[in-house]
């Protein structure tokens, strides 16, 4: 997988918001990432850049969901969360009632060799990755932001409520209006 050694200390630096640590996880997973998202290029509609998008997103997704607790590890959580991102977007993807929802902003193609990232990828992957996060800080409200970590961690609607004690129609909306300010900058 990589020859960067992945514990709970960088996955915590990570979640609290350590550039270094996420970095390092980018790197460690980039050609991961990319495996993944080449295997369903020419099965879908989706481009490949869209496809690392999402498997990005998954990445993302298991940096905030794991808890050492359910006994798997963290190189293995992350590769499901990879996966399934990607098969879930290919889903939707192929869903007619998701069509207005498909207009994903496109990654140009990326470069790998040998299974090792170029490091011009892995930079630049570093930076998409930054400039979401800060959309993220600058555009939402603290409730929005709760809402949209928590979603991407995994919770269900009613999870969410119950966490921050609001209604599960809070929560959608939340989860809306995130989704229109993210789309929209």
């Amino acid at each position: 997988m990589s020859k960067f050694s992945i514990n709970e200390d960088m996955l915590n630096a990570a979640r609290n918001g350590d550039n270094e640590a996420m970095n390092e996880l980018i790197r460690a997973f980039a050609p991961t990432v990319e495996k993944i998202a080449a295997s369903y290029v020419g099965r879908c509609p989706l481009t490949h850049g869209d496809l690392i998008q999402e498997g990005m997103i998954g990445l993302l997704s298991s940096v905030y969901g794991y808890s050492s607790y359910g006994g798997a590890e963290f190189t293995t959580y992350s590769v499901k969360c990879i996966s399934n991102c990607i098969m879930s977007a290919v889903r939707n993807q192929l869903r007619n009632k998701h069509t207005p929802l498909n207009s994903y902003v496109l990654i140009d193609s990326l470069d790998l060799t040998d299974g090792q990232a170029n490091p011009e990828v892995v930079v630049e992957m570093q930076d998409r990755m930054g400039q979401l996060l800060n959309k993220i800080k600058n555009l939402l409200s603290p409730l929005e932001q709760n809402v949209l970590n928590l979603h991407i961690a995994g919770h269900s609607y009613n999870s969410i409520a119950e966490k921050l004690s609001v209604t599960e129609k809070t929560v959608d909306n939340a989860l809306q209006r995130a989704r229109k300010k993210l789309k929209e900058k």
